[in-house]
């Protein structure tokens, strides 16, 4: 009976102290870190003879830190702009003419095709041996003049129909300038032959002519410097320009031969950034001055050219001297005169005959029948137009007067 209360009693003693202790602060041990102290507190699990079984994993405990700094500092984004390259100049251009690379003319077929005035056929090819037609050839002559189109109310040769696809071309060499310059004149049957094929010699020819190149062909040269062009062959003068322009590079040209497409490319390649050779050319009969890079018009003015009595000479004549102004007086006592600072002055026989300005006569004389109001023999512009030949024309320029009517 007495150890029975005694039990009671040491039961509600442990009792009573359990229940002081749970009013004090708890420094329980969880996973080596003391509840209630800081973390930077904290000390190593410390060496205990029990260690608590924690409720879950232990985990250690670690207090919210910035996101650190990156030790190599970011690198900007790269900019949107393209990053600038080192130029490269260009050496080849793709172009649909797959059976061209590695052929002789290569270069020069990309060239002009690159300009516009070259073209294959619908499979893509250039083909650039194969022979080249007079209908072709007319086409890339009158593109490299820059001529354009032209389609007049009548044909020219009656195997060209309007409806040929040539026609425009055709049409627009043979009336290409003024007449001397019509580069296709056709056969003596009326027709055109489009397509026939040109030869070496005929295309040749019309590069020369439609460039004016007939002033470095020579009248006589005792041999040839062709193995196959003799001297009297009929398109010799033509080919020896084209030889002195760079056009003909070879001892052998196959005149008489049908001309390839290639070959036709690398001729004009040579040819169409060659200079074309001035001339001028007057009609008296129209009373126009035609001002000429080699078949193309430059400029076109109306002329007052010499009066009856007065006469205005025909023939080849050259540029000798040129000055801004001069007084000019004559008359040889039969109808003197004087007239002071005559501006813009092309002297081309001697100091006697010139291409002028012409200040004291009115403009409606210009252009018209010169019978009763021309000049003395001189060839009168109106003062601006005078301006602009001067200009345009050097020393040595031709001067071709004629009564023959040089367009339509």
């Amino acid at each position: 009976m007495r150890f029975g209360k005694s039990f009671l009693k040491i039961s509600f003693l442990w009792i009573l102290i359990f229940l002081i202790l749970s009013l004090l602060p708890q420094p329980i041990w969880r996973g080596g870190v003391i509840a209630g102290l800081p973390s930077n507190l904290a000390t190593s699990t410390p060496t205990h003879t029990q260690t608590p079984t924690p409720p879950e994993t232990p985990t250690t405990p670690t207090s919210p830190s910035p996101t650190p700094s990156p030790t190599t500092p970011t690198v900007p984004e790269t900019p949107t702009s393209p990053t600038p390259t080192v130029p490269q100049t260009p050496t080849m251009y793709t172009i649909p003419f797959p059976d061209i690379v590695g052929h002789p003319a290569e270069q020069a077929i990309r060239h002009l095709w690159i300009r516009g005035l070259v073209n294959g056929f619908p499979d893509g090819t250039f083909r650039p041996d194969a022979f080249l037609t007079r209908a072709e050839f007319s086409k890339l002559l009158t593109l490299s003049l820059g001529v354009t189109s032209f389609t007049p109310s009548t044909p020219s040769f009656f195997d060209v129909p309007p409806d040929h696809w040539a026609f425009p071309f055709i049409e627009g060499g043979r009336n290409l300038g003024i007449k001397p310059f019509f580069l296709f004149q056709g056969f003596p049957d009326g027709t055109f032959r489009p397509g026939a094929f040109i030869t070496a010699a005929e295309a040749l020819t019309l590069i020369a002519r439609s460039k004016g190149w007939e002033d470095t062909l020579v009248t006589a040269t005792p041999t040839s410097p062709f193995e196959d062009v003799p001297p009297e062959h009929w398109a010799f003068q033509e080919i020896l320009a084209c030889l002195a322009y760079g056009v003909v590079q070879s001892e052998k040209v196959s005149p008489d031969s049908p001309l390839s497409r290639g070959d036709a490319a690398i001729f004009f390649f040579r040819a169409i950034d060659q200079p074309a050779v001035k001339s001028i050319y007057i009609s008296l009969s129209e009373q126009r001055l035609y001002a000429l890079e080699g078949a193309r018009i430059v400029y076109e003015f109306p002329t007052l050219t010499g009066k009856h009595g007065w006469p205005t000479p025909p023939g080849t004549f050259y540029v000798l001297e040129k000055a801004p102004a001069v007084d000019m007086r004559g008359g040889l006592g039969v109808e003197e005169y004087y007239v002071p600072n005559v501006p813009w002055v092309l002297f081309f026989i001697s100091r006697v005959y010139a291409i002028h300005g012409n200040y004291w006569k009115p403009e409606s004389y210009f252009g018209n029948d010169p019978t009763y109001t021309g000049s003395h023999g001189c060839v009168g512009l109106i003062p601006e137009h005078a301006k602009l030949l001067y200009d345009w024309a050097p020393v040595g320029t031709k001067i071709v007067i004629t009564w023959e009517r040089l367009k339509g």
